[in-house]
C-alpha cells in the first residue's frame, strides 16, 4: 500500500474493510486477543507515516454516506469513511453545505478531521470545529458517543486524535443551508497583500494566496457568499483551466526545474506569467476543491497570526539567500483559533504556510531550514504533513497535550492503535 504522494509504502499483514459498526468492534477485539496493532487509512493523503503498519490496515471505504439529518439544527450524521467529494454532493441534494473545507476533497471525513485538515478564513475554524459529536470504538471494544455535553474533554481529544483513541465510525456535522461562493483570483504583489492583510481578512469570508518563490508575485484567492447563480464553465474551458494550466503546465515547469535545478528562478518567473484574473461562482463545495494531479512533498506549519508577517519576510529572505532551486508555490491560509487538544490552531488565531517540493527533487535542506524558522516563532506542524517534531516539542506549545495523552491511555491501554511511527511521534 502507499499514500498519495508515494513517499510512504507499506505491506500490511492484512487489510480489513468493515461494513458495520459491529464488524469494526470485532476487528478490534480480534486484534486485542491476538496482540496485533491496527492503523486506519482514509484516502492516504497524509505525507507522514500515520497510516503505515506491518500488521492490520483498516479501511472504512465500505462505510459511506449520510445516516441521518436533524432538520431542526441542520446537523447531519455521516459514516466516518465518507469521502468529502461524495459528502458535498449528498449534502447539496438535501439543501445543505459544510461551513468550510480544504482544497482537496478526496479524503474521508474521519481522516480529514483526525489530522487537523483545514481550509481558510480567519472567522472560521478547521473542519474538526464543525463536528458536534463523534462515535468511536475504543481499544477495549467499547462504543463511545462523545460531544461537548456528555464528555467535553474527551470530545475535544477525539476531534483530532490521529487515530489513537479508537476507530471513528460516525461523525455528526454542523451544516449550513446550501450557498454559492464567488471565487475571485488575482495576480498581486506580496508586499501589497501583506500591507493590507488585516483588511483583506476582515472583509472576506475566505482568503488565501500562493507565493511564487523568488518573485514578487502571488496568486490571491478571495471567496465570498453571493446570491448570484452559478456560472457553469464549459467542459473544454474547465479542462484548459483546471487540468492544462493548473496541472500540466505546472508539471512541465517542475520537470524542467528537476532536470535543470539552476533554472529554478527562471521557472518561477515563467510560472508567475501564467497568473491571471478570473472569477467563477459555484456551489460552495465545488469552489473549495481543486484538482491536484502534480505529485509533491509537503511540509505545512501553523504560525501565530500575530507573528505571520515577520515570518513571511524572514522566509522570503531565506529563500532568496539560500537559492534552494525550488519553484513550487507556497500556499498561505488563515484559520480561527479553537480549543481542540491537539489542534495546531489551539488557543490562537493562525496562519498556515504550506511548502511544497516537486516529487523527485531534494527537499530535505529546504524543509529543515524553513522548519527551523517556523519553530523559532512557536510554529506547530500540520499533523498530516512532513515534519520532525515529537511529544517533547508539543508539550511546550500545546498546554493540554498531556491531557490528550491520558485520554489516549484510557482509550487504548493495550496500544492497539500504536504503530512504530506513532510510538516515535508520541514518545510512548
Amino acid at each position: 500500500m502507499k499514500n498519495w504522494s508515494e513517499n510512504v509504502i507499506w505491506n500490511p499483514e492484512t487489510i480489513r474493510l468493515p461494513k458495520t459498526e459491529q464488524e469494526v468492534r470485532d476487528i478490534i477485539l480480534e486484534a486485542k486477543k491476538n496482540n496485533k496493532t491496527i492503523r486506519v487509512i482514509g484516502s492516504g493523503h497524509s505525507f507522514t507515516q500515520l497510516c503505515e503498519t506491518n500488521q492490520i490496515t483498516v479501511s472504512l471505504d465500505e462505510m459511506q454516506g449520510i445516516i441521518a439529518h436533524d432538520k431542526a439544527n441542520d446537523y447531519v450524521t455521516v459514516h466516518a469513511g465518507t469521502k468529502l467529494y461524495r459528502l458535498g454532493d449528498e449534502l447539496a441534494s438535501i439543501g445543505l453545505s459544510q461551513e468550510n473545507l480544504g482544497d482537496i476533497n478526496k479524503q474521508s471525513i474521519a481522516g480529514a478531521v483526525s489530522t487537523g485538515t483545514h481550509g481558510t478564513g480567519l472567522g472560521l475554524g478547521s473542519i474538526a470545529t464543525q463536528i458536534v459529536e463523534i462515535t468511536l470504538i475504543d481499544g477495549n471494544g467499547d462504543k463511545q458517543i462523545l460531544n461537548s455535553e456528555n464528555n467535553p474533554i474527551a470530545f475535544r481529544a477525539a476531534q483530532l486524535s490521529l487515530g489513537t483513541l479508537g476507530i471513528v465510525t460516525e461523525v455528526k456535522i454542523r451544516c449550513k443551508k446550501s450557498y454559492n461562493l464567488a471565487l475571485d483570483m488575482r495576480k498581486e504583489r506580496l508586499e501589497d497583500v501583506l500591507q493590507n492583510l488585516e483588511k483583506i481578512n476582515r472583509d472576506n469570508r475566505h482568503f488565501e494566496f500562493y507565493l511564487i518563490p523568488m518573485t514578487p508575485w502571488v496568486q490571491t484567492r478571495y471567496s465570498n457568499i453571493v446570491n448570484e447563480d452559478a456560472t457553469y464553465t464549459s467542459k473544454f474551458n474547465a479542462f484548459i483551466n483546471d487540468i492544462v494550466l493548473e496541472n500540466w503546465a505546472l508539471q512541465l515547469l517542475c520537470e524542467i526545474n528537476r532536470l535543470f535545478p539552476k533554472s529554478a528562478k527562471s521557472v518561477s518567473k515563467t510560472l508567475s506569467r501564467f497568473l491571471s484574473d478570473e472569477r467563477k461562482v459555484q456551489k460552495s463545495h465545488k469552489v473549495f476543491s481543486t484538482v491536484r494531479n502534480v505529485k509533491f512533498m509537503e511540509m505545512e506549519y501553523n504560525i501565530p497570526y500575530i507573528h505571520y508577517k515577520e515570518v513571511v519576510n524572514e522566509m522570503v529572505k531565506m529563500i532568496e539567500k539560500n537559492n534552494y532551486q525550488v519553484s513550487f508555490p507556497l500556499e498561505h491560509r488563515f484559520v480561527q483559533q479553537d480549543d481542540i487538544l491537539l489542534s495546531p490552531a489551539y488557543g490562537r488565531d493562525s496562519a498556515y504556510i504550506a511548502c511544497h517540493v516537486y516529487k523527485g527533487m531534494p527537499y530535505e535542506r529546504y524543509f529543515k531550514d524553513l522548519e527551523s524558522l517556523f519553530t523559532s516563532f512557536d510554529g506547530r506542524p500540520h499533523w498530516g504533513k512532513m515534519h520532525t517534531r515529537t511529544a517533547s516539542y508539543y508539550r511546550k506549545t500545546l498546554k493540554e497535550f498531556d491531557t490528550f495523552m491520558d485520554i489516549r491511555e484510557q482509550n487504548d491501554p493495550n496500544q492497539i492503535f500504536v504503530s512504530p511511527y506513532i510510538r516515535k511521534l508520541l514518545e510512548l
